[in-house]
This record gives C-alpha cells, sequence and structure tokens, in this order.
C-alpha cells in the first residue's frame, strides 16, 4: 500500500513539474500607452526590499507612500469596482478602464473569470480574475483569487496549472491625512518535498531578480497614482458603471 501511493505521489510531482517547466511565458499584444494628463512618481519614494528564504520562496514587502485624502474606504470601493468601470477625463477623450488609469503604460485588461456564468460585476471575497500587464520587458499573465477583501485590506491568491504558489497581502491603514498602504507578498510554495523544487522553478524561469526589481518599480508607481485620480474619482458623476472625472 506504501509503495503504490508512494508511486503515485512520484508521478503526480514529476506531472507538476513538467507542466511548471513547460507553461510557455506569457506573452500578448500590449495597448498602446495612454496619455494622462498627470505623471507617474518615482519609485524611490517608497520603502521596499525583497528576500529568499531557504526553502526558495520569494517575501516582497512595501510600505508605500502616504495616501493623501484617500480612506481604507475609498480604496476598498476602488477594487471592488475596478474590473467592470470605465472614466473619461474629459467628454472629448476616449473611454478608459480603472484598470488602464490605475498604471497607464503597463496594464493591460483584466477578466473576472467566472462573471459570465454568475454575472458578476464587482470584485468580492471568492471572485477569481485574470490581469494581463507587463513589468518593462517581462509580460504577466496571472490568475488571482480575492481572498479577502474589506476596508482593512485584501488578500489575494496567485493560481498556475491547478496549484496555490503564494499570496500577496495589501494592509489599509486609517491615518490622520488620508492612508498608509503596505503589501506583503509571499512567491512560491511551502509543501514539504515538491515545494523547494517549485521554487527553483519559479525564481529562475518565471520571477527571475530584473523581473522581480521591474515589478517592485510598477507595484510603487501604481499604488502612488492613486494619489492623482482618486480623490475625484470617488465623488466623479456617473451613469451605471461609466465616470466622468473632473480634475482639480
Amino acid at each position: 500500500m506504501f509503495k503504490a501511493a508512494l508511486k503515485i505521489f512520484t508521478y503526480v510531482v514529476i506531472l507538476l513539474l513538467l507542466g511548471f517547466l513547460l507553461k510557455p511565458l506569457p506573452n500578448f499584444a500590449q495597448p498602446k500607452a495612454i496619455q494622462l494628463p498627470w505623471s507617474l512618481n518615482s519609485d524611490n519614494e517608497a520603502d521596499k526590499h525583497y528576500q529568499y528564504l531557504d526553502n526558495g520562496q520569494i517575501i516582497i514587502e512595501i510600505t508605500h507612500v502616504p495616501l493623501i485624502n484617500i480612506t481604507p474606504q475609498m480604496l476598498h470601493w476602488f477594487y471592488q469596482n475596478m474590473p467592470a468601470s470605465t472614466v473619461q477625463i474629459s467628454k472629448r477623450q476616449q473611454r478608459l478602464s480603472w484598470y488602464q488609469i490605475f498604471h497607464p503604460s503597463e496594464h493591460g485588461v483584466i477578466h473576472l473569470l467566472e462573471s459570465d456564468e454568475m454575472g458578476i460585476k464587482k470584485t468580492d471575497t471568492g471572485t477569481l480574475m485574470q490581469k494581463e500587464e507587463w513589468f518593462g520587458p517581462y509580460y504577466k499573465q496571472g490568475t488571482e483569487r480575492i481572498i479577502l477583501l474589506s476596508d482593512q485590506g485584501m488578500k489575494v491568491q496567485f493560481e498556475l496549472a491547478g496549484l496555490t504558489f503564494g499570496h500577496s497581502e495589501h494592509v489599509f491603514i486609517q491615518t490622520s491625512g488620508g492612508s498608509q498602504y503596505k503589501i506583503r507578498t509571499t512567491i512560491g510554495s511551502d509543501l514539504p518535498i515538491i515545494g523547494p523544487i517549485i521554487n527553483v522553478i519559479l525564481r529562475y524561469k518565471m520571477f527571475p531578480k530584473p523581473m522581480l526589481e521591474h515589478w517592485i518599480r510598477h507595484q510603487v508607481e501604481e499604488i502612488s497614482n492613486l494619489n492623482a485620480f482618486l480623490p475625484q474619482l470617488y465623488i466623479a458623476p456617473k451613469q451605471e458603471d461609466h465616470y466622468l472625472l473632473k480634475l482639480n
């Protein structure tokens, strides 16, 4: 019995590892970068670092720049409504998705994978979504499940080939001037035996050091970018899921 179980386990491990090794890296057409009436901030203003654990998992921690006049409730509202909502900066401009203005040069599309079947238009706890984005020359087409979304923060679980290979915890902290936003991301598996092997593949195939550094830069830019539009978007006039943004 034990030998049969070990044999099955070995086959499963081999199949999983082959799935990771043979899975092609993301590659999709990039839409043209959109022009906004403000510029992205430098990523030098945030406190950020990453480290490798003994089992090969990667830990990324970022304390973002203060978000001014943006409450935790507004952050919750933004993430909840982002997939289905559009915006115009002026009546003459084209409609843009919230996901596009979140990072105007490195965001493509975002899909709620269960929306057609269940009629879901907002993200909430349990929602499964797929995002197309890129960090410099590195493409990412990831599937993420929302484990928690509230006024206190958000927890997102990364899924690939039927496996969970990490998660990201976003914490929204109320301050006198708005919010402090912190993220702690864990990439990799903590499974015994197979976990360290998966982590080696992830580290060198999908998350090499240059990609990690671009990804961190991207995250800092998109969160600090909220200062440019979220307070105005929160009070903007709307028609269903479409908003007209009036800048000060």
